[in-house]
């Protein structure tokens, strides 16, 4: 039997069919569909794990957890369930095929296919309740420089500085702050 928030949870939970969050340091998105599923393929054969899925792991497991980078329909895409990028590089370093651009590794420059957005429905802090998780672990990541901005007690705002890291998405209780496509917005 689930408990009441894994209940509520599962229930606010926004469905995003048809958009793959895809890992940070992509500059040709053609690269993606070209390359990431060959690679799979090609480890998948000798069961073993892309290069990128399994660096991310190592860099995980120092804190008992899975990477964030999983494979999702033959290619590589981003789960933000247990944790936020780090930022490290680590997955564009071990990119066989150059997918993931170094250059935009090393200047820590994401350039993700998705923005963060608060759904104000499922948000506490929009209904009220006081919440801000999100804000406390934004301002870890960022230092002084915060991403999520409440007006007042309430109604929080991802601000312009934001850096796609998603550590906000795996600490909402109501998971509340989601993923959307850029080539929705």
């Amino acid at each position: 039997m689930r408990n009441r928030r894994e209940f509520f949870t599962t229930l606010l939970k926004p469905k995003s069919e048809g958009f793959t969050p895809l890992p940070p340091y992509i500059l040709d998105y053609s690269l993606v569909f070209k390359f990431c599923a060959l690679c799979v393929a090609q480890f998948q054969e000798r069961n073993k794990q892309t290069p990128c899925v399994q660096v991310c792991d190592e860099v995980y497991k120092q804190e008992n957890k899975r990477g964030i980078l999983k494979i999702k329909e033959n290619k590589v895409c981003i789960e933000f369930e247990q944790s936020g990028c780090k930022l490290c590089g680590e997955c564009a370093k071990a990119c066989p095929h150059n997918v993931l651009d170094e250059g935009l590794a090393k200047a820590q420059n994401p350039h993700w296919n998705f923005a963060i957005r608060i759904s104000e429905i499922a948000c506490l802090a929009y209904q009220k309740t006081l919440c801000c998780v999100c804000k406390d672990v934004c301002y870890s990541v960022l230092g002084r420089q915060n991403a999520i901005l409440f007006s007042g007690l309430f109604y929080p705002q991802i601000q312009a500085n934001c850096i796609g890291c998603g550590e906000c998405i795996s600490v909402c209780p109501t998971n509340a702050i989601v993923l959307e496509s850029k080539a929705d917005l």
